[in-house]
Parts: C-alpha cells; sequence; structure tokens
C-alpha cells in the first residue's frame, strides 16, 4: 500500500529561525557525511585480500594496457573497467582500486534515503539509511574490491522500478529496469537468480491480477485457471527430475 500524503510531523520543526533546516534535512545531511566518512576514511589501509588480488590484477592489467580478458570466476567486466577507470583517474593503490565500490555503495544509502520514501516514509526511509550505513556486511563490502557494493545497488534499483511501474506505469521506469539489469548482467552472475526472482514474483502478481479481474466469458478464466495449474505441475515434475 503507498502511503498518503504525510501529516506535519517532527521532521518539518525548524531548528531555528537563524538555522535554515528542519530536522530532516539535517539528518540526511548527517547520514551522507557519515556515510561518506564510515566508506572513504583510511581506505586503503587494509591489506589486499585474496580476493581482492583477483579483481586487482585484471583491472590494473588493463589499466596498464595490456588488455582484459573475461575469466567467470571473476565474474563479469564492469567492475574491471571502473577500477581501472579509477586508477586512470587517481593513480594505482590499494585506496584508488577501492574507490568504486565504495561510492556505489554511498549510492545505496542515497537511493534509500531519496526514492524510497514514497514507499517507506520520510521516518522509513532515514531509517533504511541508517541501518545500510551502519550494517556490518556492508561497511564491510563498501571498502572492498569486489562485486557486493554493486549488486546491492542493483538489487535496490530494480526494486523501485519494480514498485514504481506497478504504481503509476511510467516508462521511464521500464528504461530503468532495462538498464539496471543490463548492469548486473555485465557485473555479476547473481543476476541470474535477480532475474529468477523477478519473473517469480511479476509472474505471481500478473495471474493474480488477471483472474481477479471479470472476463466476459466465466469459462475461458475455468480454462485458463486449469491450463495454469497444469503448466505449475509440469514445471514442478522437470524440476523435481
Amino acid at each position: 500500500m503507498i502511503p498518503g500524503p504525510e501529516k506535519p510531523s517532527i521532521l518539518d520543526i525548524p531548528l531555528k529561525r537563524w538555522f535554515p533546516l528542519n530536522l530532516e534535512t539535517l539528518l540526511v545531511i548527517l547520514l551522507v557525511v557519515t556515510a561518506l566518512v564510515s566508506r572513504f576514511y583510511d581506505l586503503g589501509a587494509r591489506a589486499i585480500s585474496h580476493d581482492e588480488t583477483n579483481h586487482y590484477v585484471p583491472a590494473y592489467s588493463l589499466y596498464s594496457g595490456n588488455g582484459y580478458q573475461y575469466d567467470p570466476m571473476t565474474h563479469g567486466p564492469l567492475q574491471f573497467h571502473m577500477m581501472a577507470l579509477s586508477f586512470a583517474l587517481f593513480g594505482d593503490s590499494d585506496f584508488t582500486g577501492r574507490i568504486p565500490a565504495a561510492l556505489l555503495n554511498i549510492a545505496t544509502i542515497l537511493v534509500a534515503i531519496f526514492a524510497f520514501r514514497r514507499y517507506l516514509g520520510r521516518t522509513g526511509a532515514l531509517v533504511a539509511g541508517a541501518l545500510i550505513i551502519i550494517s556490518p556486511l556492508m561497511l564491510f563490502y563498501a571498502r572492498y574490491a569486489r562485486n557486493e557494493s554493486y549488486i546491492v545497488l542493483w538489487g535496490i534499483l530494480t526494486l523501485y522500478a519494480i514498485l514504481r511501474y506497478l504504481e503509476r506505469g511510467e516508462t521511464w521506469a521500464l528504461f530503468l529496469f532495462t538498464a539496471v539489469n543490463a548492469l548486473h548482467f555485465t557485473d555479476k552472475a547473481t543476476s541470474y537468480i535477480f532475474a529468477a526472482e523477478e519473473a517469480l514474483f511479476l509472474a505471481a502478481y500478473f495471474i493474480d491480477r488477471i483472474s481477479r479481474r471479470e472476463w466476459m466469458q466465466p469459462r475461458r478464466r475455468a480454462n485458463f485457471l486449469l491450463g495454469l495449474a497444469i503448466t505449475v505441475v509440469f514445471v514442478a515434475a522437470a524440476a523435481g527430475f
């Protein structure tokens, strides 16, 4: 259910007449600053791990002009190109190799705070952003040269695009959905899992909507539901075999 217009809350209260911010704006600023500091402070201090080495070496090879060769063990090419771009812009170091992961994690926090206000409410969106900031898992991988920060952003944007299109049917939401899924498929094999989950949810949503509608010929509705049930049985049996 989409929340309706919110009544004035404590978030709207101006802090001071001479201070042109309300509480909500101040909290957003504090969350963004905390995200920046927690993701970038001493980012290059930790030694590169084994997993990170598998990403640093191909990215450095691409940056050095020796080319890049896809290896499914290290997933898609997007991360390597972003790391190589970071090396080209800021020099090659432990710090710069982790910049893309840190930036995309901060982007995830911003999406939660601003885009999901529509579905979580203003307070809920602030809480969601704060939880991502303090999450040990998110903090670790935001400072780690792997794909996790990337796929969390693709996941949250995919969810937003689906909700937005189902709510309003806006064309730009379809473009966002397509672009995010394309980026995910160039990034990591989890894209197949995400796509399957999206398909299952949307199929269930479609079936629910179409079965609730009034059919001009009730017999066709019964045939549709019967055919659907048989299809589900055959798919389940095939999966079992």
